[in-house]
């Protein structure tokens, strides 16, 4: 699976930030899980990253693309998860 690496996203509904400036990577190959208490972010936080959410600001990064940045309508509609998924390799058991 390709590096993911979110630079600041920001997502803006009106006043209130859903998602405040979040930085994070996620290495090659990681097992990551997001948690976090309802209402905190977490789905828009993925929605965004599905490309099916358009970010207020920051950027995404996948596997060394630029994939989303602030009002950019570059990647909608789950074009982002089928990059990811045709560059994951099978888990040896």
């Amino acid at each position: 699976m390709a590096e993911v690496t979110l630079r600041g996203l920001t997502k803006q509904f009106g006043s209130i930030a859903a998602v405040h400036a979040m930085d994070l990577t996620i290495a090659n190959r990681e097992f990551f899980v997001l948690l976090g208490p309802s209402r905190c972010g977490k789905t828009t936080t993925l929605r965004m990253v599905a490309g099916l959410d358009e970010a207020s600001d920051g950027s995404i990064v996948i596997g060394g693309r630029m994939w989303a940045m602030c009002h950019s309508r570059t990647f909608m509609n789950g074009w982002v998860l089928r990059y990811v998924m045709s560059r994951t390799t099978k888990l040896k058991p």
